[in-house]
């Protein structure tokens, strides 16, 4: 169906219909209420629907006066605040009529699309065809990006501020026609821009985007380097005491190993030993239930043995890692090293005479 301007009053009204349905006197009633005792984002739905009304009036209001970038801007406002076909079939409209054919080809589309969703044939069909109308004179714009160029460390590409996606490199897109902006960019390379003027209705406009220029390494720092200030006097230390062997620290370090592998070891045993006793006494219990030997006749009986063996194999375990551990801390205990034998002869004065001292350790 052809939407002409003598048309617009028609379709507003259907679009209104769709939204405002008259609902009956008790309808009307339940519905006060509802909305009464709805929250704040309800009451904010409402209020968003009722703006949306708005600038569709105002937006078609401008349409027909012929001031299409103030209409399409309404329509727009519209259409963000709450979604309807017949605003996007009039944003459609107003977008041709500006010469954006682009723009008004893929919001016919989406129209399209939509009423089809909605099940309105007649207006998913006049979509379709302004649509299908609008394809043959729509300009595009391909961006050939080298692959050298493409694989550089962090490259985007954007057309009028937007990055775009790997997969339309190449592709001829249909934009609007007019000036575009480019920009590509590349960790350590300088930043390409350009514009492509797109016009021409039907045609293509190719842009080749070139290899960047790679960025010097920025020069290392050169500071001045400035002798530093002699250190002030200080005062003589007390002599620090001799420091302790290397072999004595080593001694120390793993007869504390020792302890704690034997530690572990005990710790081992003393469960292996636990799960034992528990296996004794259900492989006891076992023998009660089961007076046939290893036929058992009742249910508990099996669980008993079944019990008895997992104990074992846990017992088994236990005891064998706890008697490794067990072992291996005695044989780090018993070979670690002693500290050497220090001794220290010292004199000291005394009233008629001196005394010797005689001091260390063994």
């Amino acid at each position: 169906m052809d939407r002409s301007t003598s048309k617009v009053p028609e379709l507003r009204d259907a679009r209104r219909a769709r939204r405002w349905r008259a609902p009956s006197h008790a309808a009307l009633a339940i519905a006060c209420f509802a909305v009464a005792g709805q929250p704040g984002p309800a009451r904010a739905q409402g209020a968003d629907k009722a703006a949306a009304e708005a600038l569709f009036d105002e937006g078609l209001a401008l349409l027909k006066a012929g001031k299409l970038t103030e209409a399409c801007a309404k329509l727009e406002g519209s259409q963000r605040l709450d979604a309807a076909v017949g605003t996007l079939l009039y944003l459609g409209e107003c977008y041709e009529k500006s010469g954006r054919l682009a723009s008004a080809w893929a919001t016919f589309r989406e129209a399209a699309s939509a009423a089809r969703a909605a099940g309105q044939t007649a207006r998913a069909r006049q979509g379709q065809e302004r649509a299908d109308r609008l394809e043959p004179r729509l300009s595009r714009l391909a961006l050939d990006v080298p692959d050298a160029v493409k694989s550089l460390p962090g490259f985007v590409l954007e057309r009028d501020g937007a990055p775009v996606a790997p997969a339309l490199y190449g592709v001829p897109v249909p934009v609007d026609a007019g000036e575009r902006k480019l920009v590509a960019r590349a960790a350590g390379h300088a930043e390409w821009t350009s514009s492509a003027k797109v016009e021409g209705e039907g045609k293509t406009t190719r842009v080749a985007v070139p290899a960047l220029e790679r960025l010097p390494e920025p020069p290392p720092a050169e500071r001045a380097v400035e002798p530093a200030p002699p250190p002030p006097p200080r005062a003589a230390a007390p002599a620090a005491p001799p420091p302790r062997a290397p072999e004595a620290d080593a001694g120390t370090s793993q007869r504390t190993w020792g302890w704690v592998a034997g530690g572990v070891g005990l710790v081992g045993v003393g469960i292996g030993t636990v799960f034992g006793l528990r296996a004794l006494s259900r492989n006891a219990e076992a023998e009660d239930e089961c007076p046939r030997g290893d036929v058992c006749d009742t249910r508990r009986g099996v669980e008993l043995t079944e019990e008895a063996k997992d104990a074992a194999f846990v017992s088994n375990v236990a005891v064998g890692l706890g008697a490794v551990a067990l072992a291996g801390g005695v044989v780090l205990w018993l070979t670690a090293p002693s500290a050497p034998e220090q001794v220290a002869v010292e004199v000291r004065p005394s009233t008629g005479g001196a005394t010797l001292g005689l001091g260390g350790r063994f």
